[in-house]
């Protein structure tokens, strides 16, 4: 009778490969539905008579949600693997989008879209980029890329179907058609996700109070927390600024999906460069270049060659943000325990999240103007890149508990 394959076998195996690709589509329906939320922006606002401090909650809410929870959802995955997560959490993603399509009041958004897509994608967001880190070795820079492309392509793609759906049928039409997309993609999916075969820490709780513990993960943490505030009041404010310096919807929403296919140039070509300069630093570089960014847009106005250089340079430094964060957290910590580690650092960037998007579209109202909601990202943007510069590129030294047998 042959026997089964040794774990160490199946690591960068095609097996890998097959569960990086479902977790990438996985990665991309849900990264691509919440980013179309700036196509969504208008109309509900229309129709709610709200402004968009109040509207941007929204989104704020799902995106803490969608990446904080992480916190949680990477210790459940540790104890159970990524495909439970998938199902559960892709349950609660689409159901949450279809009772957005039902909502009378700004309020029931909060609820349906905050807390059933931003909870549902947060159960499995950062187990599936920890599984990806794990499954590979050799290439687990190149998976990264792969999983974190998936994002930067379900924002390519979704967002001009989204626009079109809007349209043509409203705004309510588009989230049930977005909630069928999704549901499907996620059933087939989490039936190819399979759990990595390493070990994993006898005493994970140990472990990670003594990565958290560390003076290298407070400052990534800070640094991820300022940066995480820029990019998604970005992804947030873009189409109504854009629209309101006289660019047509359908444009406005076309930069949102070149920040989409950019952001895969960046996955691809700076997860390249990590291995020459290393994790850290190639994550500082990427860092860099949004304030860089920022600084096109404040100058750009209703001008379309300046936009469409903003949202290129942004998607670049966005992909690499996306794919390096966890070939850093890897790096630095270990892949023993990733699940709950990487959970932390997708915490810090949902805090970021929620916090910061209310307060530029607060901004922009209380000013009728983009360019001091601008500033204000741009600073958060800076704030967060310096921070990063002072992160050591060496893998920490912690306590770190015994481990057991490699997980089947």
């Amino acid at each position: 009778m042959a026997t089964a394959p040794e774990p160490s076998s199946q690591i960068d195996s095609p097996r890998a490969w097959r569960v990086a690709i479902a977790a990438a589509t996985v990665v991309g329906v849900s990264f691509g539905t919440i980013y179309t939320f700036g196509a969504f922006f208008e109309a509900m606002a229309d129709e709610f008579d709200a402004g968009l401090g109040s509207t941007s909650i929204v989104f704020g809410i799902t995106v803490f949600l969608f990446f904080g929870t992480g916190a949680a959802s990477g210790f459940l995955a540790d104890r159970w693997g990524a495909r439970p997560l998938v199902l559960v959490g892709g349950g609660l993603f689409s159901c949450g989008l279809l009772a957005t399509s039902q909502v009378d009041a700004l309020w029931q958004g909060y609820l349906t879209y905050g807390v059933g897509a931003g909870l549902g994608g947060g159960l499995f967001l950062s187990p599936l980029f920890a599984m990806a880190a794990a499954w590979f070795d050799r290439y687990r820079a190149i998976a990264q890329g792969v999983v974190a492309t998936g994002s930067g392509l379900g924002t390519l793609i979704l967002l001009p179907v989204a626009e079109r759906i809007i349209d043509g049928r409203g705004w309510r039409d588009a989230y049930v058609a977005l909630a069928a997309i999704t549901a499907v993609v996620f059933v087939v999916c989490g039936a190819l996700i399979e759990r990595p075969p390493v070990a994993k820490p006898a005493a994970a709780g140990r472990h990670l109070r003594g990565v958290l513990r560390t003076q290298s993960f407070r400052r990534l943490a800070a640094a991820v927390i300022m940066q995480s505030a820029s990019m998604i009041s970005a992804f947030a404010f873009i189409v109504p600024f854009a629209t309101d310096d006289g660019v047509s919807s359908s444009t406005a929403a076309w930069l949102v999906g070149i920040i989409g296919a950019s952001s895969i140039v960046g996955r691809l070509t700076l997860t390249g460069f990590s291995g020459r300069l290393g994790p850290v630093r190639t994550l500082q570089l990427s860092f860099l270049a949004q304030p860089a960014a920022f600084l096109i847009w404040l100058l750009a106005g209703g001008n379309l060659v300046l936009l469409g250089v903003f949202v290129v340079v942004l998607g670049v430094s966005y992909g690499g943000f996306v794919a390096l964060v966890g070939m850093v957290t890897a790096h630095l910590f270990g892949i023993e325990g990733i699940g709950s580690v990487m959970g932390w650092v997708y915490l810090a960037a949902g805090t970021g999240s929620l916090v910061y998007p209310p307060i530029v579209g607060f901004l922009a109202d209380a000013t009728d103007t983009a360019t001091v909601p601008i500033l204000a990202v741009l600073a958060a943007s800076t704030t967060g890149a310096l921070l990063l510069l002072r992160l050591s590129p060496h893998p920490v030294n912690h306590p770190r508990p015994a481990v057991t047998a490699a997980i089947p």
